[in-house]
């Protein structure tokens, strides 16, 4: 599976199933995007097929010479054959059994104040504001997330819960109010 998307004026192309990252140029990009088109993975030979040339050449002959398409055909089948572009999803034969399985939660990051004090301006989130209206999570919502966690932790004996931010003091009460609750459902459970 490949996944395409531009970022600071780079090409990037993701090849989800090896991890590989890569940054191109346009033509090796637009080439990908005609390969990616099917969703399908493609082995090394068949990039090197007249069939796959001649659908590349169809879709961007008129816009880069034929020679090029030829030359990134070859450097994709490179990296196809090195395990670094379409390789297969060894997983996927293993999907309907994992969708069977129930889902297990072992940890909770509670967001317990969308809001900052300090308001720094070299802060990731926007003094405080992570580009939206600033907020304190109430007690209810907090014990509600605790009550999911408890009832889909499965079989498990330790459990985590964070709190994060902003700032997680400015909703210190309600900290403090979560901490009591868990740790009397910890004597029930």
């Amino acid at each position: 599976m490949i996944h395409q998307y531009k970022n600071n004026g780079y090409n990037i192309v993701l090849d989800v199933c090896s991890g590989a990252v890569h940054v191109v140029d346009d033509l090796c990009y637009d080439v990908i995007a005609v390969l990616n088109e099917n969703g399908r993975d493609y082995t090394a030979a068949e990039l090197k097929e007249p069939s796959v040339y001649g659908l590349v050449e169809e879709k961007l002959g008129g816009v880069y010479p034929a020679e090029d398409l030829k030359d990134v055909l070859d450097d994709l089948a490179e990296l196809t054959e090195a395990g670094q572009l379409f390789v297969p999803d060894v997983y996927e034969c293993m999907v309907d059994e994992v969708k069977k399985r129930k889902t297990v939660v072992k940890a909770l990051c509670l967001h317990i104040a969308h809001d900052c004090n300090l308001a720094c301006k070299y802060c990731f989130a926007e003094e405080g504001e992570y580009h939206g209206r600033r907020a304190l999570m109430s007690f209810e919502v907090g014990k509600k997330a605790l009550d999911f966690l408890i009832a889909n932790s499965g079989n498990r004996r330790n459990l985590e819960v964070d709190f994060f931010g902003g700032e997680p003091l400015m909703n210190w009460q309600v900290v403090k109010d979560l901490v009591a609750y868990g740790r009397e459902q910890e004597k029930l459970y």
